[in-house]
């Protein structure tokens, strides 16, 4: 296998391209739309922003935009059903653009709570376990924070996760595979009776690797093209060989008899057209057990990047049908957006907890799993069980984990 070339990195703020350069820095406005780095992404920052607009509203109890910030910080840090209403007055009447928007988010979990969901339980976890990764994708989903766990609080959260009952585990990054102690938190949480499902970019790749990642019920290998370009249309690299990268660690799994693969697509402006040579390239592996095409998400990316990347749901939809009828014995599995709001019950890198919905931005912490249980975490009302219990099992072929 040729070498590879990458750098590990944690990935830049994908807004920082699309900020408003003009403002202060350190004003209050400057500090809101920088909530979201990694230094920043915590409930300690976001309560003091809180309070300095809670102190400028008082101000100028009449500034629509100050409502509007204030309220979706209120759901954006550990909101509880008095910080959700508190919410919901300050958005009543906003004229600020984005209003409406948080509007909707507040009326659905308004009615989830007005019908509480009885024995609130949750099967399936995703885990974005190490904060550094060989690239950084356009829009990519992960609020990224600076925090990094050891290892026995890493073995310590998957107890409290197998206490609770969870049954699948994703866990992803960044790059699971260059954090040291992956393989010990693998093992755990296989012989606790979770099945475990393991995001990698295959960068790392070797026969004694997959070895060690026998116990794993999929292995999540990334392919969004067959040439350099279209692969790094999304997936930014130092590695100019991306593609050829990517191939070899599915040559890799087909020579090791490791026929548990999952293949990550996400399709985009870029790439739809490809997705018939795409589909040959993945068909040709034995390996794979299941192909998903996602559909891009761009709630991270700039309006500049969405204008290149955004694809409707029904141009990938026409792009898939004749793909699932040329290959009828595989399984490829369409992953919408409108599928994926509030479905992510993500712990992060530093123990914390969030969820996302499908706007730009909209990142919620729930809690941390170093000072919470799980069962506190999910008390939550922001939480929506209906979309959590939507996640693709960890195993292939198998069916949906009910929340």
């Amino acid at each position: 296998m040729a070498e590879r070339t990458f750098v590990e990195l944690l990935p830049p703020h994908p807004l920082r391209a699309g900020y408003d350069r003009s403002l202060t820095s350190g004003s209050l406005a400057d500090d809101f739309q920088r909530r979201l780095e990694p230094d920043r992404f915590n409930p300690a920052y976001f309560t003091s922003l809180i309070e300095r607009l809670k102190e400028a509203l008082a101000k100028t109890p009449g500034d629509d935009q100050l409502r509007w910030q204030l309220a979706f910080l209120l759901l954006q840090n550990n909101a509880n059903l008095t910080s959700v209403q508190q919410a919901a007055t300050l958005l009543t009447g906003n004229a600020h653009p984005a209003a409406p928007r948080l509007q909707e988010l507040v009326t659905g979990i308004q009615e989830r709570a007005s019908s509480p969901r009885p024995g609130r339980r949750v099967r399936r976890v995703n885990w974005s376990i190490n904060n550094r990764c060989p690239m950084a994708c356009q829009g990519c989903y992960n609020p990224f924070v600076t925090d990094q766990i050891t290892l026995p609080q890493a073995l310590a959260i998957t107890d409290k996760l197998a206490a609770h009952g969870v049954t699948d585990l994703v866990i992803a990054g960044g790059d699971p595979l260059l954090w040291p102690h992956i393989f010990d938190v693998i093992d755990h949480a296989t012989a606790s009776g979770i099945k475990v499902a393991l995001d990698t970019t295959g960068y790392t790749l070797t026969a004694a690797t997959l070895e060690r990642l026998r116990p794993l019920a999929s292995l999540r290998l990334p392919l969004d093209g067959v040439t350099p370009a279209v692969q790094r249309a999304f997936r930014r690299s130092q590695d100019r060989n991306l593609v050829t990268a990517l191939k070899q660690s599915l040559v890799l799994c087909d020579e090791s008899g490791f026929h548990k693969v999952r293949v990550h697509t996400v399709a985009s402006a870029a790439n739809v057209h490809e997705l018939p040579a795409i589909a040959q390239e993945v068909m040709s592996h034995p390996s794979v057990a299941q192909w998903v095409i996602f559909q891009w998400w761009g709630r991270r990316a700039t309006a500049d990047t969405a204008r290149h990347l955004a694809v409707t749901a029904a141009d990938i939809r026409a792009a898939v049908a004749p793909l699932r009828a040329a290959h009828p014995d595989r399984e490829i599995v369409l992953a919408e957006t409108s599928d994926r709001e509030l479905l992510n019950w993500m712990i992060q890198s530093s123990g914390q907890v969030v969820t996302f919905a499908s706007g730009p931005q909209e990142e919620f912490i729930l809690g941390n799993l170093l000072t919470d249980s799980v069962e506190d975490i999910l008390v939550h009302p922001i939480l929506d069980f209906d979309a959590m219990a939507r996640g693709i099992p960890v195993t292939p072929n198998s069916s949906p984990v009910t929340c």
